[in-house]
């Protein structure tokens, strides 16, 4: 079989403009065709090499940039003048470095599971919306993607902006400071990778929110069923009579009769055609689990990256934030409320990559609730609706997923948690030192 399917589906909304910014970053191998509302897409072999020469250049100029600023003149380098700042700049080339080119050499193997899964959910969708209609999110995801990339170029103009005018201002290496201009663009490449991730994720959640919204659907006919049943009970069981009880009088039983209210009968609600459909919404939570697992399998290596990026970003940003307050002397000191904007800009790239996956755990948990609160109260006489609950009860017990890169860790906020309380600790014995 061909490593370049010819399989093609069709993208759109704010995935298809992040899938499009990673062709032209060079780590989406694809190429698009435009249709009525979307595009086809499918993996290329121009795409693929474009992409890993791209991502090598980026690699090759960083570090020749890097490396020349600390062998050649070290004493005029703004950037790495001391020890420490040199294995600090030295790790951050190397982990973004990684993330692009780890990125780039598994581009064809991810878009070729991409296709594989867009076209799931793209059957999913369409299956869920006989049921119910679309959530209406895309407004909101396309404002945070156009947001974040904005903050991050933003950000890396300003900081570069600033970074060359007072090299020139202190006559440093002109040159070599200009050719940091390769890291930002490995910068601005990795965000692209997060952002797309990020974007997938919630193209799952939402599949997954639709099914509960079905869920939801069901479980009220199945409440309303249980409440029209209680309430014929109340009103439809037989009174019996006492024989020995004296006789009531015709004029008080027309009173009676008179200050009445009508009693217009229950309505007999069915549910014989619910089974068949908890068994279609069964089907199709399993097909979103294997979603989840494509998306888990493809993205593995690369999120592990980008987290180990991240991690370290948030553990030198607020080191440059505290040395440039107390250290007036440092060569490279920048405007502490600049650092301060890039350890922002961390920890948001953070939540963009935990909390679509957070928000998936949580709708598969709310999955759960809604058919254990509908096997509570469906009724032992719906035999069949029972016994379809029950089937789809025992996929939820026994095909559980959620995102974990390589298996190492769960992408949920108790990560942030520990992200953050292990680096506090960390700056906390710098500040004391």
């Amino acid at each position: 079989m061909s490593a370049f399917p010819e399989t093609e589906c069709v993208v759109t909304g704010t995935l298809s403009m992040m899938l499009r910014m990673s062709q032209i970053a060079g780590v989406a191998p694809l190429s698009f065709r435009r249709t009525h509302g979307g595009w086809y897409i499918r993996t290329s072999r121009a795409a693929n090499c474009y992409g890993k020469v791209l991502s090598f250049c980026l690699w090759f100029l960083s570090s020749f940039t890097i490396a020349i600023d600390i062998i050649i003149e070290p004493e005029r380098s703004f950037r790495t003048r001391t020890n420490s700042t040199r294995i600090v700049w030295l790790a951050d080339v190397a982990t973004v470095a990684m993330v692009v080119l780890t990125a780039a050499f598994t581009g064809i193997s991810r878009m070729t599971c991409l296709l594989v899964y867009a076209l799931k959910l793209e059957e999913i969708n369409l299956r869920l919306s006989l049921f119910h209609e679309e959530p209406t999110n895309e407004a909101n995801r396309r404002l945070i993607a156009v947001s974040s990339m904005i903050f991050v170029v933003s950000t890396i103009l300003v900081d570069y902006g600033i970074f060359i005018y007072q090299v020139v201002t202190d006559h440093g290496k002109i040159v070599t400071s200009c050719m940091y201009i390769f890291y930002n663009i490995s910068t601005i490449v990795q965000q692209v990778i997060l952002v797309t991730f990020s974007e997938t994720v919630t193209s799952v959640l939402t599949s997954l929110q639709m099914l509960n919204n079905c869920l939801k659907n069901l479980l009220q006919e199945i409440l309303d069923n249980s409440a029209l049943k209680n309430y014929a009970l109340k009103y439809d069981s037989p009174i019996n009579m006492n024989p020995n009880m004296s006789t009531i009088s015709n004029k008080s039983i027309n009173s009676v009769v008179d200050t009445m209210a009508v009693y217009k009968g229950h309505k007999k609600s069915s549910l014989k055609a619910v089974p068949s459909t908890v068994r279609r919404l069964a089907l199709l939570y399993c097909s979103i689990c294997d979603v989840i697992r494509l998306v888990n399998d493809s993205h593995g290596l690369i999120i592990g990256a980008l987290m180990l990026c991240l991690l370290l970003h948030l553990v030198i940003t607020p080191y440059h934030v505290i040395t440039n307050i107390f250290n007036k002397e440092r060569s490279d000191r920048s405007s502490p409320l600049l650092q301060l904007n890039w350890a922002v800009l961390h920890f948001v790239n953070l939540l963009l990559i935990v909390e679509p996956c957070h928000r998936t755990n949580e709708q598969i948990d709310q999955t759960r609730h809604l058919i254990s609160q509908m096997i509570r109260y469906t009724s032992s006489e719906h035999g069949a609706l029972l016994a379809e609950l029950q089937m789809f009860y025992q996929h939820l017990i026994l095909n559980e997923v959620s995102y974990a890169p390589l298996k190492m860790f769960s992408l949920n906020r108790s990560l942030i948690v520990t992200m953050l309380g292990s680096i506090t600790t960390y700056l906390v014995v710098v500040v004391q030192l």
